[in-house]
């Protein structure tokens, strides 16, 4: 199952569908295809606390 490589959100399959594109707007982002389009404009540096 494809994830986001930042939060992890479901990006293809049952969840994805119903919860988090009708739910929470989520879908693939234009930019970069591992990253949810709520992910791709935030920095790097603000996800997590070691990276």
């Amino acid at each position: 199952m494809k994830k986001c490589k930042r939060c992890g959100v479901p990006m293809e399959g049952f969840m994805y569908k119903w919860v988090a594109a009708k739910l929470f707007g989520v879908k693939p982002s234009g930019k970069n295809a591992d990253l949810c389009n709520k992910c791709e404009d935030k920095p790097e540096k603000t996800w997590g606390c070691c990276k």
